[in-house]
């Protein structure tokens, strides 16, 4: 009997820099390592069948990522994640599985498919920090976020404003810490880089020399104009439960 879960797991900062593919590698890893009995591509080069939720750049860490994961027995939740745990490296811990039950009338939606939004928190090292809230206000205030966005195919001006759907904004030990919502995934989607660039180019006082940290926190589906934790929504939608 196949069995699907979904697993939330973390990126730590100490692995930032490693590449979406070598993640990848060190969790197909822990799971062969693991023992745990998941289902193989067929092919003459099978793979485990795993998919990721919504790949993170270089250089951008998380507490909260997601994967989808067929097994071809049930297994309970919290062995699955003691398993995973016991032969993941540092950087990567996984926080929960949670097995999804057929619905009737419906397939199970794909995780990478039902994500809407991602809430991040970056950090900017500032060089004079007296006027930045206030700059930041001022950026708040304005409508009008037009900036450059470069694709491999492509160059246009675009206006983000309308992809960030909430932010806050605080100075904190010689930084300015932003916390933002915005779209995310295959329907809308802004990245926090062009985000970040926007930021320093509109804001006094950021020291656009310094590294900016950032860190995805978590992962959100649009149900009922309300953002929901991915998680919580599959819980809601194919737990146990539902």
């Amino acid at each position: 009997m196949k069995v699907r879960y979904l697993i939330k797991y973390t990126k730590h900062s100490s692995i930032k820099f490693i590449s979406h593919l070598d993640l990848m590698r060190t969790i197909h890893r822990v799971i062969r390592r693991s023992g745990i009995d998941v289902e193989y591509s067929k092919g003459y080069n099978p793979h485990i069948s795993l998919s990721i939720a919504q790949p993170l750049a270089v250089g951008v860490y998380s507490e909260g990522e997601y994967l989808d994961l067929i097994m071809n027995t049930e297994i309970d939740e919290d062995e699955i994640i003691r398993v995973l745990n016991e032969n993941s490296p540092m950087g990567v811990k996984f926080l929960e599985a949670v097995k999804l039950y057929k619905v009737e009338g419906r397939k199970i939606m794909q995780s990478m498919a039902a994500i809407d939004g991602a809430l991040y928190t970056i950090s900017f090292a500032l060089k004079d920090k007296e006027n930045t809230i206030k700059s930041m206000d001022s950026l708040i205030d304005n409508g009008n976020w037009e900036i450059l966005k470069t694709t491999k195919n492509s160059e246009k001006v675009v206006n983000i404003r309308k992809y960030v759907k909430e932010i806050k904004y605080w100075e904190k030990d010689n930084k300015l810490v932003i916390r933002a919502l915005v779209s995310c995934g295959s329907r809308e989607n802004l990245s926090p880089q062009l985000l970040s660039q926007l930021i320093i180019r509109e804001v006094e006082g950021i020291d656009s020399h310094e590294f900016i940290d950032i860190k995805r926190e978590e992962l959100y589906v649009l149900k009922d104009e309300k953002y929901i934790p991915l998680g919580e929504y599959f819980k809601s939608a194919y737990g146990k439960n539902q």
